[in-house]
């Protein structure tokens, strides 16, 4: 909340009046076995890709730290300590880290998106994280495109979020998995690769996976402000901030990466049904279009 001479929408677009500007010390204490390991000290960075809207754009602040401070252990407890030296108002919040884990399957170096029968699915294994109680897989596609002045350039998709695991404390440890047909991956390319007619031809270069993992107070956050389908749409306000509101939480990813398609795979993307406009290559490297 804040107080101004204007009205709250006008104040709103003010700079100083939404941001805590050279006020604030902040700080992440690392606590292990209930003693005090280690403190990093954090700065105000400003950055310009805040999206327009009710508030201030496209600067913001956010207040980070780098790793020359010393390193993070997912065995400790990390406290957020905010002190306001102008009012004195301090801000504490806590959290765990989630821990590592590691994507197992598929085990590469190829992907197939065959579908063999109406029962294939493509299967994505990981193992699990005590600490985790969501799990949000992506994919990410990377492609070469060569338009008519024979100028090549590397393009990625945005990330096709194929599904999510939540978990709860007797099924952490479990290896988790996410099963998806994969004629999605040919709707997915076919709907975020534009068509041009500029493009002379495009080549496969590898899939990427990624799995998301969120400490438990994030997905309760997530779940409370979630998109909700009942009659009422009141939520109630989730916040784990000590004198404040807001959440402090964790999360971490495992990735997948360079896993390149299967020549049939190649074949399917050039002259398959969903993608044949986009001019991919097939295994040979030959552009198949739609014939």
């Amino acid at each position: 909340a804040f107080l101004g001479p204007d009205n709250a929408y006008n104040m709103a677009q003010q700079y100083d009046s939404i941001n805590y500007v050279n006020s604030l010390d902040v700080k992440i204490e690392q606590w292990l076995n209930g003693n005090l390991f280690n403190v990093f000290t954090l700065s105000p960075d400003t950055f310009y890709n805040k999206q327009p809207g009710d508030f201030f754009s496209p600067m913001q602040v956010i207040y980070s730290f780098d790793d020359t401070q010393g390193p993070l252990y997912d065995n400790c407890e990390y406290r957020l300590v905010i002190n306001n030296n102008q009012t004195g108002n301090l801000v504490t919040a806590s959290t765990n880290l989630v821990e590592d884990f590691n994507i197992t399957a598929p085990i590469g170096p190829t992907i197939s998106f065959i579908k063999v029968n109406q029962n294939t699915r493509v299967e994505v294994k990981w193992s699990g994280a005590p600490s985790a109680r969501l799990y949000q897989l992506a994919m990410y596609f990377y492609y070469f495109e060569t338009d008519i002045n024979n100028v090549t350039t590397g393009h990625s998709t945005p990330a096709w979020i194929i599904g999510e695991v939540e978990t709860t404390a007797n099924t952490a440890n479990a290896t988790q998995s996410i099963k998806f047909d994969p004629d999605g991956f040919y709707r997915f390319v076919a709907q975020h690769v534009p068509q041009d007619d500029n493009v002379v031809k495009r080549e496969s270069v590898s899939v990427e996976f990624k799995v998301f993992a969120c400490e438990g107070q994030l997905n309760e956050y997530m779940e409370i402000n979630g998109p909700s389908s009942g009659l009422a749409q009141e939520r109630p306000i989730y916040t784990n901030i000590n004198n404040g509101l807001g959440v402090f939480s964790a999360r971490t990813v495992a990735v997948k990466s360079n896993l390149v398609l299967t020549n049939q795979t190649l074949d399917s993307l050039s002259y398959g049904g969903f993608t044949c406009p986009l001019k991919f290559e097939d295994r040979n490297g030959v552009v198949m279009g739609c014939q």
